[in-house]
This record gives structure tokens, C-alpha cells and sequence, in this order.
């Protein structure tokens, strides 16, 4: 076997970076030295064809030479080029490759062209016509092999048009202007369908490959997919069950208080069952904070926000919990403020600070802030097991448990909203190991969103904390759930409010007879037969004036969002808690 090249090529050398664009170039290539290989046997039966009518003329070595010549040139062509019809052996060293074809199909080009310059003399205009179709005809099908490469494709015409110009102009044809002419035009014609030619291998070649991005990316969201079904396969497990255990528990608790029981058992009852009703509304919140999150329903309101007040009001929260598993709470709050949306930051610290004390049996929960010249930092660390650090990215993933958290009350999604909450307020979160043991948990946040603030000054954004007082304040609540109106009665009666409960408008209104003006007039949205707590809040201020209005309720986002939008009085999503809905009653008395 021939020499293959003056230049060697490496397959195994490096590839370029896979850049679409360098992708492309290197499939034209592939394509055009496929093509040429496969191409190349026909050579010697064009050849045959040439040097047919020759044969009876010419001296017998003229014509066998130059189809032995052109044939061998040909073939040896073939010979180099064949190792790139794998395409990684072309993308290999594409540059090499290019040069290899480039220069293998001129030397063959002028071998054939030669071909017109020997074989003229010895034949009549008839049989040079003859020679000169058959040379068309083998130009216009090397569009086949080079028509991808079209300035290879017109140097190759040039070569053959030359040839064939030289072995004219060795006649005494009387048409040889004329021929000469139609040659040229001819190359001009073919080189002018080899561009369109190229477009359309490339047009092809982007086609595959967009056929193969689309391939690439429905693989990838059925992998998503199977694994997003797979995951909320396992959590709808996990909440089933963890969903039920604090609801089993409150069912028995309630079960007990139908009988007489002494004081002393009726407050311990009371004990678990709150206890079991505050994982059960940790539980029922974690699916909801992730299914807003996910559904891109969290839109950060960020301000300006002091730090230390939250810190200290975290730790005023959690100081009883840790205390009853007998751990340390240590806080660190300077004087700073944040530009962020304290509530979404203070969802991370509690989540944080609930995993903190969670797994931690022995030692200290500290939360502080530390500034450093890049950023301020915000730890949550622990005296626990600590983290392993192969799992420092698995635990941020929806429905991971680990083995400690699986005997626990928890979805495994405290984390995945951390890291999701976190996101939205351009906050870096990351795990490290506490010293001497434990984990420590990092919020980073750029320094143009922290300022220092001097003791006693106020921050805009931070909420007055002085609570309104609600004594006497008349609130009117239509709700057709007889649990939630007796929920409300009971809230509303702790602050001293003065409260007409009913499951109707009508009902609403009987109750409310003698009773004066009220303040306020809350209202479930979707009532019994057919009616709405529009239709409450309007009829409410038809008769007694502009009185303050809200909507709570239970319907989608989407509904809630279209309601807030048509409205001018707030509409609230339920659950509620009861912080929320003292904020707005003392709203409204402090419009009032």
C-alpha cells in the first residue's frame, strides 16, 4: 500500500472543542472525502471511454499510459484519503484532512486534464467532440464529490477546462473560438451549481443536526420527566404518610377530650395536640412554599431591611425548641441592614434553623452574621453528625431525606426551598463543616446589598412591631365550613374583637340586626348556592356604608391573582395564618 501522506496525520490527536459551527465545516469535509473515495472506481471506466476512439489512431502506449496514470492517480487518492470516512478520524485534524484533499484531487485533476493535450492530435473534430462530452460529463458529476467543497470544486473545473483548452488548441478545428467559449462558460455554469450545491449539503447537514439538538433535548426532558415522576412518586409516599401521623395523632387526642378527663390530662392533650397540629402546618406549608416556588408564583419584593431585629426575633422563636432538646441558641445580630425581601430571607433562616436543631442532640445552634470583604455571610452551623461531603448537593434536591431525617416529620423539601428561595434573592448558598463537629450552612450576599445602620435608627421597610389594639373591634365573617368559622370565632374572641360568625349572607344579616355598624366584613369566596364573597362585601356596603372588606379563600393562584387585579379590596390565600390576619384587621382599624 502507497504512502498515504507528506504530511501525517494523528487520529488520536486532540479534538477541538465541539463549537456547532467547527462541527459543521468538519461534516462537509467528512462528506466530500466520503464521496470522493466512494467515486473513484468509476475513474477508470471514464478513462476506458476516452481513450476508446483512440485506440485504432494513436500509438497503443499514448492511450494505455495516460489511462494507467489517471486511474493509479485516482486510486492512490482514494488510498490517503479512506481513513477519514470515519468522521473522528476527520475531526481529528480537519486542517491535515483538508490539505490532504485538496492537494490529492488538483494532482489527480491534472493527470486527467492531460488527457485532451495527448490525445487530440490523433483524432478528428467527430471524435474530439466525442472526448470532449465525456469530460463534461465526468466534470459535472464530480459535483457529486466536491460540490460541498466549492472552491475546490472550481479549482478542479479550471484544471479541466485548461486541459481541455490545450488539447483544442492543438487542432486545427475551425470552431476553436467557439469551443473555447462553451468551455469556459460551461465551468462558469457548473462552478455556479456547485455553490448551490454546497447550500444545500448544508442546509441538510444543519437539518441533522437540528433533528439531533431536538433528539438531545426530548432525551433529556424524558429523562427529566422520569425522574421529576419518580421523585414525586417516592414524596407522594413520604407525604402520605407523614401527612397522616400527625393527623392520626390529633384524631385520637380528640377522640379522649369527648370523655371527662381531669385538668391536669385535658392540658396535656392540648400539649400534643398542638404539638402534632404545628407539624402538621409545617408539613402542609412545605408543599405549598415548593409548589409556588416551582410554579414561579414567588416574585421578591426586595427593600431595605434591618438585620438584627430579625435575628433576634428567630431566636426569641426558636430558643424554646432548642431548649427543650437541651442545646445552646447562639445569635450574632450587628447593626446592618439588607436590601432584600426580609420575608423570603427570614423562610431560609427558619428552614435552616429548624434542620439545625432537628439533628442536633448534644451542643449549640448558633445563626450569625459576619461581613468579609467580598461579602456578608450569613451561618447557620450545629454540633450535629455534620454533612458528608458527597451529599452536600443531593440534599438540596426535591424530596431528598436523609437516613436520620426518614424517622422525622419532614418531606424532605426544606432544603430544596433554601436553595430555590435563595436563587431569587441573588443569595450563594453553601455547606461546610462546622468546627469541631456539625455543619455549618453559608448565605452569601454581595456587599451593595448591606449597609451599616447606627443604633437607633429606623429602617424604611422594617414593620412596627408595637401590635394595634383590637378589643371591641366588630368583625363580620361569613364562611360556609362550619371548622373555619368556628376557628375564626375563637381567634377573633382571644383578641377581643366583637364577632358576628354565620355560613351565609342572609344568615349574616339576621345575626347582625340590632347590632350597629360593623368595621370590618371578611367573606369565603365561594359560598353556598351560587353566591360569592363579592356578593357579601357589596351587599354589606350597600347597607351599612363603606365598610372594610376582604376576601379569603381557598381558589388557585390564578383566580387569586384575577381577583386581586378587579378588586379593591384585598383577597388572601388560605391556609392563613393568624398573624396575617390580625396584620390586616389592625390595617384596617389603622385606616379607620
Amino acid at each position: 500500500m502507497p504512502a498515504t501522506s507528506a504530511h501525517p496525520v494523528n487520529a488520536a490527536a486532540a479534538v477541538p472543542p465541539q463549537d456547532v459551527d467547527w462541527r459543521k465545516e468538519t461534516h462537509f469535509l467528512h462528506f466530500a472525502i466520503t464521496q470522493s473515495v466512494n467515486n473513484t472506481y468509476t475513474v477508470w471506466l471514464i478513462a476506458l471511454f476516452i481513450t476508446f476512439p483512440t485506440w485504432t489512431h494513436a500509438p497503443f502506449w499514448i492511450p494505455a499510459g495516460w489511462m494507467l496514470a489517471v486511474g493509479l492517480a485516482y486510486t492512490l487518492r482514494a488510498r490517503s484519503l479512506a481513513p477519514a470516512r470515519q468522521l473522528a478520524v476527520a475531526q481529528a485534524a480537519p486542517a491535515a484532512w483538508r490539505r490532504r484533499l485538496n492537494q490529492w484531487t488538483i494532482a489527480a485533476a491534472a493527470v486527467a486534464a492531460a488527457g485532451p493535450w495527448l490525445l487530440y492530435p490523433w483524432l478528428e473534430d467527430i471524435a474530439r467532440m466525442y472526448v470532449c462530452m465525456l469530460y463534461c460529463c465526468w466534470l459535472a458529476g464530480a459535483m457529486t464529490s466536491l460540490g460541498a467543497r466549492p472552491r475546490l470544486f472550481a479549482a478542479y473545473a479550471v484544471v479541466f477546462t485548461i486541459g481541455l483548452w490545450l488539447g483544442w488548441m492543438r487542432t486545427d478545428s475551425p470552431f476553436l473560438r467557439e469551443i473555447l467559449l462553451l468551455l469556459a462558460i460551461y465551468a462558469i455554469v457548473l462552478s455556479t451549481f456547485a455553490r448551490s450545491f454546497a447550500k444545500q449539503v448544508k442546509e441538510s447537514v444543519e437539518i441533522r443536526f437540528m433533528n439531533e439538538r431536538l433528539v438531545e433535548q426530548l432525551t433529556l426532558a424524558r429523562e427529566a420527566a422520569e425522574k421529576s415522576s419518580q421523585a414525586k412518586s417516592r414524596f407522594l409516599a413520604v407525604a402520605s404518610h407523614d401527612l397522616r401521623q400527625p393527623l392520626h395523632a390529633v384524631t385520637l387526642l380528640n377522640g379522649m377530650l369527648g370523655r371527662r378527663q381531669p385538668p391536669e390530662r385535658v392540658e396535656e392533650i392540648s400539649r400534643q395536640m398542638g404539638r402534632s397540629l404545628v407539624t402538621l402546618e409545617r408539613l402542609f406549608n412545605s408543599v405549598l412554599d415548593f409548589s409556588k416556588i416551582e410554579a414561579d408564583r414567588v416574585k421578591p419584593e426586595f427593600a431595605w431591611h434591618a438585620l438584627a431585629p430579625l435575628l433576634e426575633q428567630l431566636g426569641h422563636d426558636y430558643a424554646p425548641h432548642a431548649e427543650q432538646k437541651g442545646l445552646a441558641l447562639e445569635m450574632d445580630a450587628p447593626l446592618l441592614a439588607l436590601d432584600t425581601d426580609a420575608q423570603l430571607l427570614e423562610r431560609i433562616l427558619r428552614n435552616l434553623l429548624e434542620n439545625a436543631i432537628k439533628f442536633t442532640e448534644h451542643g449549640r445552634v448558633t445563626l450569625r452574621a459576619e461581613q468579609r470583604p467580598d461579602a456578608l455571610v450569613l451561618s447557620v452551623s450545629d454540633t450535629g453528625p455534620g454533612i458528608p461531603a458527597n451529599l452536600r448537593e443531593e440534599i438540596f434536591k426535591e424530596y431528598y431525606q436523609s437516613a436520620g431525617e426518614k424517622d422525622s416529620a419532614g418531606l424532605g423539601l426544606g432544603l430544596a426551598i433554601v436553595r430555590r428561595l435563595a436563587d431569587l434573592l441573588e443569595i450563594k448558598v453553601s455547606v461546610h463543616d462546622a468546627q469541631p463537629q456539625g455543619a455549618r450552612f453559608e448565605l452569601a450576599l454581595a456587599p451593595q446589598r448591606v449597609r451599616a445602620v447606627a443604633p437607633g435608627e429606623a429602617v424604611p421597610g422594617d414593620p412596627e412591631q408595637e401590635q394595634v389594639d383590637l378589643q371591641g373591634y366588630f368583625v363580620v365573617y361569613v364562611e360556609d365550613d362550619a371548622s373555619a368559622r368556628d376557628a375564626l370565632q375563637l381567634l377573633l374572641a382571644d383578641w377581643g374583637c366583637k364577632s358576628v360568625i354565620a355560613d351565609s349572607l342572609p344568615a349574616a344579616l339576621r345575626k347582625l340586626q340590632g347590632q350597629g355598624t360593623p368595621d370590618v366584613v371578611l367573606s369565603d369566596f365561594s359560598l353556598r348556592d351560587g353566591q360569592t364573597g363579592i356578593d357579601v362585601i357589596e351587599e354589606m356596603r350597600r347597607i351599612y356604608g363603606p365598610v372594610a372588606g376582604a376576601i379569603l379563600t381557598a381558589e388557585s393562584p390564578e383566580i387569586q391573582q384575577r381577583l386581586a387585579r378587579e378588586l379593591e379590596y384585598p383577597v388572601l390565600g388560605k391556609p392563613l395564618t393568624a398573624q396575617e390576619l390580625r396584620s390586616l384587621l389592625e390595617v384596617f382599624k389603622g385606616i379607620g
